[in-house]
């Protein structure tokens, strides 16, 4: 299997438009969340350190570490949902009453649903930086701030997604419907957050 964090950027996008599942949506959904992530980085890398915003110093470089931690698991969650996806694509061959059967089925299933769960979460946790960040940070930087968080906010929805299109295989109906609700609530949030931000951005650019 191809090694999707070591390939050019053109191969990957190359990949992508390809007629092969894999990288398909979770994958591209979490490189879009490192790539938030990654950006946000940039943006605090030319704040710590400058006098004006001394006093947020320790709020910058708690916020440099977690954003580095967020990029790292968006990483991994690429593989991760490309592993999901090949465990999971074999199975779905199987006639659909004996697929439940299968003690490998659901523990599959539960893996293609976990990864953009994840990276759901984490674009929430991106975006709630962001947010925080926005009056702590070098002027001359908000639109990458801007732009990280515009990405994060898109994550969250394409994760739902992929989240959302495996629901229908979860037999336990309860908690399919208990996953369903938490990506709905999360969305929500995220459309609350994300309107509040780009309207106080906005303001800094009148």
């Amino acid at each position: 299997m191809t090694d999707f964090l070591t390939v050019p950027v053109q191969e990957f996008i190359d990949q992508t438009a390809a007629k092969a599942p894999t990288p398909g949506g979770g994958s591209v959904a979490a490189l879009c969340g490192a790539l938030a992530a990654a950006l946000a980085q940039m943006a605090l890398q030319y704040t710590v350190g400058k006098k004006a915003f001394a006093e947020h110093e320790e709020e910058l470089r708690r916020s440099l570490a977690a954003l580095a931690a967020a990029r790292a698991r968006f990483q991994e969650l690429i593989a991760e949902d490309i592993a999901a996806y090949a465990a999971l694509s074999g199975l779905l061959k199987l006639p659909e009453d004996l697929r439940h059967k299968n003690p490998e089925f659901a523990p599959a299933v539960f893996a293609a649903i976990r990864a953009p769960e994840t990276a759901m979460g984490l674009a929430m946790h991106v975006l709630e930086l962001c947010a925080a960040l926005l009056d702590k940070t070098n002027r001359h930087l908000v639109s990458d701030l801007g732009i990280a968080a515009a990405i994060a906010h898109a994550t969250v929805h394409a994760s739902e997604l992929n989240v959302l299109v495996n629901l229908p295989l979860v037999a336990d109906r309860q908690q399919a419907d208990n996953l369903r609700q938490l990506c709905s609530d999360t969305a929500q949030k995220s459309n609350d957050l994300y309107g509040e931000f780009r309207e106080h951005l906005l303001k800094k650019f009148a």
